[in-house]
């Protein structure tokens, strides 16, 4: 069995199906893995604008997705989510170098109707399930999203108490993301 790499002089591209490729590899890590912003803001941006799952609370649109804070009151829309930072692991390390981070969140959807607020979460698990390897620029700053493990199914958190009788539901990540340069 031989491989016929036809059209292509990037070697590690053609063999990972386009998974990797000489200009990913060539990229470095901004110092040793460190991030200049927490997992869950890069990621609020990341559903928000990447993937259209979300919106942004300043702009008053339907399901706003908050960053490590969920509100209440009269201004605040009933359907919504918010992001959190959650424990992630230390993993393996390179042969040289630093060992490699997988960042957690949680994100979590308040709904007023059960089945609502269980096909929103559904809805962006799924998207952020088929992730690999995506880069996206926040700001001036780009990162790389390598992988989005699901640490959890879907959890039904119930119907809070008090008079408001709404929905929660939750589900956690695993992220391996690092910042790009270069």
């Amino acid at each position: 069995m031989s491989n016929t790499i036809v059209g292509s002089n990037n070697f590690i591209a053609a063999m990972t199906g386009g998974v990797f490729s000489l200009e990913a590899l060539a990229r470095t890590v901004t110092g040793t893995n460190k991030l200049q912003s927490s997992p869950s803001s890069i990621m609020a941006y990341y559903i928000i604008n990447e993937l259209a799952k979300m919106t942004d609370p300043s702009d008053g649109d339907t399901w706003p997705l908050y960053d490590s804070f969920l509100p209440d009151g009269p201004q605040v829309e009933t359907d919504c989510g918010a992001i959190y930072d959650t424990s992630g692991i230390m993993d393996g390390r390179y042969m040289s170098g630093p060992t490699i981070p997988h960042e957690g969140i949680q994100i979590r959807i308040r709904s007023s109707e059960k089945n609502t607020g269980y096909v929103k979460i559904e809805d962006i698990a799924n998207a952020l399930d088929e992730i690999t390897l995506d880069s996206f620029e926040i700001g001036a700053l780009e990162y790389e999203l390598q992988n989005v493990s699901r640490a959890t199914p879907i959890a039904s958190l119930g119907v809070e108490p008090g008079t408001k009788r709404r929905y929660h539901y939750t589900v956690n990540y695993l992220l391996t993301i690092r910042e790009l340069t270069g």
